[in-house]
Formats: C-alpha cells, structure tokens, sequence
C-alpha cells in the first residue's frame, strides 16, 4: 500500500491508516499536507 508523510510532524503514515480517518488529516498532529512517499526503484530509460 502507500505510504504518506506528514510535513509537520515527519510521522510516516500508511493508507490504512488513512482510511479509517474522516478527511486527511495525519492522526499524530493533525495537519493536513501530506506527501506521498515514491517507491525507491530507479527507472532507467534510453534516448532516442
């Protein structure tokens, strides 16, 4: 699942967490920006 990041606090937050929430909000602080973490895979890609 993904993982989201709260601006304020730092805490990582996983979407189930999420779920069980009215709206989004991070349940620690309850700030409403988060960033949603991207997977370490790098992707390489040839040029034409």
């Amino acid at each position: 699942m993904a993982t989201y990041l709260c601006e304020k606090c730092g805490k990582t937050i996983d979407s189930n967490e999420l779920m069980g929430l009215p709206g989004i909000r991070c349940p620690v602080c309850g700030h409403r920006i988060l960033y949603k973490s991207r997977s370490p895979i790098i992707r390489e890609t040839n040029a034409r």
